[in-house]
């Protein structure tokens, strides 16, 4: 419930967010028109988005001095002592006295429980202990080691544990080795001890030797020697190198922690792999794709250029050298463009005028392209005004697939806006419904 108010702010902001953005925007018009020089630092849109912030860190700084506030206690003249067991704490408290106003670090005790709630835990401890000591087995039927704690009711409470028979249950509650197949009666006398106070409590149990599987039994006698042969003082924890007269050879060597990260590699190579597969895909879709965009544009160059009496190869080394001037001025590479700069160098170097229109095909997947190149060897060998009106036939077909496709991109474009206005939807809903269900608790 401690968050309810800081939902609640949240909402607020949301709300002014939406609503008052235009106070934030001429709050910032006021500050740059009468400080200037600020719009060297920020414009107008950017310091409405700072005042939003800062307006926003106002209202938590307030909530957070208001929820300190409610919860000090100090103000009604007392301090929380910790819960029974834990540690001493420090508090820093301030107090003010002939208008001046003083630090001061008090000692805070933990409670102490009183002589009631003393007896009240050893008696609820006692009553619970059989089920402790002895797990799922019965008293009248012992046939698995005991555990006799040390300390109860998460270390308030200690232990300390008596057996009559030694031989039978031990110290630490291990069976013995021999055991009648009838059973031995044990009395087990535990004294449990908390503040100043005492009780003490037997437990009436018959011990059978041990049962289970031979693994069980030996996994048993190995924890059980284990315990008897180390000290808790013993800086390491000694295992012993035989059990029952039998060597034994120990290891903590995790071979499934090997094969776990050998998966691992294997997985993240597979990934590696497909991303970069994926990628080269990518690359080769938008490849293709900015060569669509940049063939109307490409084509009609040519075409006005070819109409404007230069030929082909001469429109071509134009169209090379327009492209290369936007290129220093900046502006990005386009793939339809560098193809014809590498045709025209195909030129330069020799090969002759018809194979580097051929090559212009050759290179590209895209059929459009297989018809350009079609369409120039066809425009070499036999020229005339036929050929001008396929080039501005294929021009005015290119620029009508490109409207089709801006079109088809545009459906595409909003269609992915979808799942992004579902979620902001649901945020909203969120923040309209919680205060609201909160409410009612």
């Amino acid at each position: 419930m401690i968050y309810i108010p800081y939902l609640i702010v949240l909402a607020m902001f949301c709300v002014l967010f939406v609503i008052s953005r235009g106070l934030f925007q001429a709050a910032a018009a006021f500050l740059l028109r009468k400080l200037p020089k600020m719009r060297k630092i920020a414009g107008q849109e950017t310091l409405s988005r700072a005042l939003m912030i800062v307006f926003a860190a106002d209202l938590l700084a307030m909530l957070a001095v208001w929820n300190a506030a409610s919860s000090d206690t100090a103000a009604k003249g007392y301090l929380l002592r910790g819960e029974y067991g834990s540690a001493q704490e420090e508090k820093t408290v301030t107090f003010e006295i002939d208008g001046k106003t003083h630090s001061l670090t008090v000692p805070v005790d933990a409670r102490k429980m009183t002589d009631a709630e003393v007896r009240a835990l050893l008696k609820n401890t006692a009553d619970s202990l059989e089920k402790q000591v002895l797990g799922d087995m019965k008293p009248d039927h012992v046939d698995r080691d005991l555990t006799f704690p040390e300390t109860l009711a998460d270390g308030l409470v200690s232990a300390s544990w008596v057996t009559d028979r030694p031989d039978v249950i031990g110290w630490e509650g291990e069976l013995g080795e021999d055991i009648p197949e009838s059973g031995c009666r044990v009395i087990l006398t535990v004294t449990l001890g908390c503040e100043s106070q005492t009780l003490e409590k037997e437990l009436s149990v018959t011990a059978f030797p041990e049962t289970g599987t031979a693994e069980e039994i030996l996994k048993r006698r190995a924890l059980r020697e284990i315990r008897q042969t180390n000290k808790a003082e013993e800086e390491s924890l000694y295992l012993p190198a035989a059990l029952g007269g039998r060597k034994v050879s120990w290891s903590s060597v995790d071979v499934g922690q090997g094969f776990t990260l050998l998966l691992m590699g294997i997985v993240i190579a597979a990934f590696y792999l497909y991303s970069r597969i994926r990628l080269k895909e990518v690359a080769a879709a938008k490849r293709r794709e900015d060569m669509m965009t940049d063939y109307p544009h490409l084509i009609n160059r040519l075409v006005l250029l070819n109409a404007a009496g230069l030929s082909m190869r001469k429109s071509f080394a134009q169209v090379r050298c327009d492209y290369e001037e936007s290129l220093r001025r900046g502006e990005p590479a386009r793939p339809g463009y560098e193809e014809i700069v590498r045709a025209c160098r195909e030129m330069e170097h020799g090969v002759p005028e018809r194979q580097a229109y051929l090559n212009i095909g050759q290179r590209t997947p895209l059929p459009e392209y297989k018809t350009f190149s079609t369409l120039l060897v066809q425009n070499l060998m036999k020229g005339g005004d036929g050929m001008a009106r396929l080039f501005r036939k294929e021009a005015d077909r290119a620029f009508e697939e490109r409207k089709k496709r801006a079109k088809i991109l545009g459906e595409e474009a909003g269609t992915k806006l979808l799942m992004p206005m579902i979620l902001l939807l649901l945020v909203v809903m969120v923040i309209l419904m919680v205060p609201a269900l909160l409410a009612f608790f």
